[in-house]
């Protein structure tokens, strides 16, 4: 996202005020501090569809003894594990109210993906993660990704990962 796209985002209206608000306020300023960098989904008429802001982030393990990695718990491989993994961080994702389920947050995640696939082969990354809304769950789930958390009736955000193949 450059400052020529602010025009674009200008109006953008998701369910989600949070997320509103951040593309019209912090994504530019997140991206010139290297934060976070957002990136649009332009309809072809250019207007604002989805947008998505990636980071480098960790996915911690709270329980190492049982915490899978490729099939295997952690206690199982021959070397000591650190309690944190490399990962490709969803700082935010959002779709336009009227263009909802209509595949433009599943685009952005896939070339989130795409990305984080390019990033372990460069410089290591093991996961994608996000912290989740709680209405958003099933959403993720549906894509693959997991929680280690049980209880989520009291959390704000949900931590949630996608292991990379």
């Amino acid at each position: 996202m450059g400052e020529s796209h602010l025009k674009i985002s200008n109006g953008f209206s998701s369910r989600n005020g949070e997320l509103n608000l951040f593309l019209a306020k912090d994504a530019l300023e997140y991206q010139k501090l290297n934060l976070g960098v957002t990136y649009l989904l332009l309809s072809e008429d250019k207007r604002l569809i989805s947008y998505i802001t990636l980071g480098m982030g960790a996915l911690k393990i709270p329980d190492i003894a049982n915490f899978e990695f490729h099939g295997r718990k952690l206690r199982e491989y021959p070397k000591e594990f650190p309690n944190q993994f490399p990962a490709l961080l969803i700082g935010k994702i959002a779709t336009e109210q009227s263009q909802e389920n209509m595949g433009g947050a599943t685009s952005l995640l896939k070339f989130a993906l795409k990305l984080a696939n390019e990033l372990r082969d460069k410089v290591g990354c093991a996961y994608l993660v996000a912290h989740v809304y709680p209405q958003s769950i099933d959403w993720y789930r549906q894509k693959g990704f997991k929680t280690y958390v049980g209880n989520i009736a009291e959390r704000e955000t949900i931590p949630m990962y996608l292991e990379l193949s």
